[in-house]
């Protein structure tokens, strides 16, 4: 029998059974063992099914991180019913226009986002079921806490593997957000996958520090296969997490780089890293972002854990490349995670030659299924059982993947193809560049050329001449910046990879900061 061809449901009934007193769900409010969040999941589910959600109904949570997301999630997949995180931070006209989509019934919320709620309630069709997770509220008497006295249903609705359970959605950030119709057996599949191709083990005590409209089941679904504990902490605060990972003895803990970087950098070090006790850490998972060897060493020796690199997108409902967990390949995102088969391909799907740019495919039980209410972009990225990532990269002789760029990035300087990741790389590995990001700028004599906005470590002396004959040794002259910027911090998505939108929207002749363009001739 396949592995993967259950449900999340009978998966947290069966970890129960086995580890009903052990440590599951971790946070500084609340701690429930397996027993006592297998009873939560029963009481919510059966309180939903008392106000109308049942099987294939879509239900959007407007909350923050907290432990009720799991257990709304969990809920929600024994009734067969969808959760679709509603990423707060967009546009209102983008918000709307996932409720539509969508077609949410219901919104789990909190009264925190009251304001926004507001604007959106005409979205929902009537009636309207809001329930909230911090006793009644405004729009809504129903409240997650009546279903203490709730019975547990006699005979929930039978779910299958390949039932929708979430709506993971893109960032959204270049347009509408997609939302990923994602199944239990792709949830799943993802989990054994990343545990059998990462040395996740029952023993590792896990903490994701992501967003919770970004990929919410990574905060839970590996810990629910094996049974071990995992953390939530609602903060971005490096001294809050650090007092986390002490105070729960964090093995595992899955961030973007520069969230690491942040830790370490937190005023004197000897306030964070030397005031907490953070050796029970033994990996640092990484993904969203490329990080220059002498970075990943400072952080290996200021955290004195294992750093491992990983590759995942929204489609293919998380990490499908891992660069470890043994010795890693400098320059790699990674080999595919078991499960996942990947493919470099041209612009007519052929396979390449090994060594060749080309485009990553991917496919494997735990790809999704196509985008809710976007047949279009289903069609145009989903072929023949194949996700066309849209990213460009090459894959060497023994089957590591090396990223090269995306495919909508690529800059034309002079007639010539020039992928800006190539350019970020080297400006990463420059000991003075904390993040880097590499646009396009029009110009008249080459139509184009690179624009580099840069932020540096503290007390840093580098400047826009000093980078420019840096990347000069490094890089064909046409691929050195003719303009760099130095900005305080680079933007970042709520996700925590870059915000390349934003940096274009500010024009290369504007004034901020340190701003100061190199002549690269």
């Amino acid at each position: 029998m396949d592995p993967a061809a259950r449900t999340l449901g009978a998966v947290l009934r069966d970890t129960a059974a086995a580890h009903p007193h052990k440590p599951a769900l971790l946070s500084n409010d609340r701690s429930l063992s397996w027993g006592e969040l297998d009873r939560e999941v029963d009481r919510l589910a059966a309180l939903l099914d008392q106000v109308g959600i049942g099987p294939g109904d879509v239900v959007g949570a407007l909350i923050s991180k907290r432990p009720e997301v799991v257990i709304g999630f969990l809920a929600l997949a024994r009734l067969g019913a969808i959760y679709a995180p509603i990423n707060f931070k967009l546009h209102p006209d983008h918000i709307r226009y996932q409720i539509t989509s969508a077609k949410i019934r219901a919104v789990f919320t909190e009264d925190a986002f009251d304001g926004l709620l507001k604007g959106i309630l005409p979205e929902l069709p009537d009636p309207r079921r809001i329930i909230y997770v911090d006793g009644p509220g405004r729009y809504g008497e129903t409240h997650t806490g009546q279903s203490d006295s709730v019975t547990p249903m006699q005979h929930p609705p039978e779910v299958h593997p390949d039932t929708p359970c979430y709506y993971n959605y893109t960032s959204g950030t270049t347009g509408r957000p997609k939302g990923a119709i994602t199944t239990h057996r792709n949830i799943l599949a993802n989990g054994l996958g990343t545990i059998a191709s990462m040395g996740f083990t029952k023993d590792d005590v896990f903490l994701g520090m992501f967003s919770v409209f970004a990929h919410p089941h990574e905060l839970f679904h590996r810990a629910l296969l094996l049974g071990s504990p995992f953390v939530i902490v609602d903060t971005m605060s490096p001294r809050v997490v650090a007092a986390a990972v002490e105070r729960f003895q964090v093995r595992w803990m899955m961030a973007v780089p520069s969230f690491y970087e942040m830790m370490l950098d937190y005023g004197d070090p000897s306030d964070l890293v030397g005031r907490h006790d953070l050796s029970s850490l033994r990996v640092l998972e990484a993904g969203g972002a490329y990080i220059g060897g002498e970075a990943l060493a400072r952080m290996e020796a200021g955290f004195a854990a294992h750093f491992m690199p990983v590759w995942g997108c929204t489609e293919a409902t998380g990490v499908a490349l891992v660069n470890g967990p043994g010795p890693r390949r400098d320059g790699a995102i990674g080999r595919p995670v078991d499960g996942y088969e990947i493919r470099v391909v041209d612009d007519r799907g052929r396979a390449v030659e090994t060594g060749t740019v080309g485009e990553m495919i991917v496919r494997g039980a735990a790809l999704a299924n196509g985008y809710i209410g976007n047949e279009a972009e289903t069609n145009t990225l989903y072929k023949k059982g194949w996700y066309h990532t849209q990213d460009l990269v090459r894959m060497d002789g023994d089957g590591w993947v090396h990223f090269i760029g995306r495919k909508s990035e690529m800059l034309k300087i002079g007639g010539i193809r020039v992928y800006p990741f190539e350019i970020e790389k080297v400006l990463k590995d420059h000991p003075d560049v904390r993040d880097a990001v590499v646009v396009g700028a029009e110009e008249r004599v080459r139509g184009e050329v690179a624009r580099a906005v840069v932020s540096t470590v503290s007390g840093s002396g580098a400047d826009s001449r000093s980078l420019a004959a840096y990347c000069r040794d490094r890089l064909a002259v046409y691929k050195v910046p003719r303009i760099i910027e130095f900005w305080r911090e680079v933007p970042k998505l709520p996700n925590g990879k870059i915000d390349k939108a934003a940096v274009i929207a500010v024009a290369p002749n504007s004034s901020r900061d340190e701003r100061n363009e190199a002549d690269a001739d």
